[in-house]
């Protein structure tokens, strides 16, 4: 009996140290009625700030990370297309930072692997949101990591940056300049 305890004690442990710190911030949203989180109380890795992306971290997102002097190579596909980045079909990104350099990114949970699946297609969606308007990106410092929470949205309460229309400018810094005004 002592065995099969310490067994699922351990199971417990792993299961909660192997979680994303979003998916962390989700249970502890839906198990206690809290307020306000510092992303830094979920996260077991250094990182200095964290950006916020209204969007998938993909190619021009990824330049204008590499022109703040960002190595991004963490979140590259390959060597061979550099610029492409990853891509989840609806969800924003958090992206971790270090030294200037990526350390984790993540997407929000979804309902994908919570979903029985019948012959209807699940449509995918968020279980937890960062509500940004498109095109905008929040830089949040680990010392001031505060988010307030409505629900299942996290508000950032103290950033250090916010960028606003990203979508547009940056596709108009790239290769569109002609159709941009």
């Amino acid at each position: 009996m002592k065995k099969i305890i310490l067994l699922l004690i351990i199971c417990l442990v792993l299961t909660t140290c192997n979680k994303a710190p979003l998916e962390k911030i989700l249970n502890d949203i839906e198990e206690n009625s809290i307020k306000t989180i510092k992303l830094t109380d979920y996260t077991d890795f250094k990182w200095d700030e964290v950006w916020l992306i209204s969007g998938n971290i993909s190619g021009y997102y990824l330049k204008f990370m590499r022109d703040q002097g960002i190595d991004v190579k963490k979140v590259q596909y390959s060597d061979t297309n550099t610029d492409f980045g990853i891509y989840q079909e609806h969800s924003d990104t958090i992206v971790y930072v270090y030294n200037k350099k990526v350390v984790y990114y993540e997407f929000p949970p979804d309902n994908r692997d919570r979903e029985f699946y019948s012959l209807a297609p699940v449509v995918p969606y968020a279980l937890l949101d960062l509500k940004l308007p498109l095109g905008q990106i929040i830089i949040l410092s680990n010392k001031n990591s505060e988010c307030e929470v409505n629900h299942k949205e996290l508000i950032p309460l103290k950033p250090i940056k916010i960028y606003e229309n990203m979508d547009a400018e940056l596709r108009c810094r790239d290769n569109l300049r002609n159709y941009c005004k």
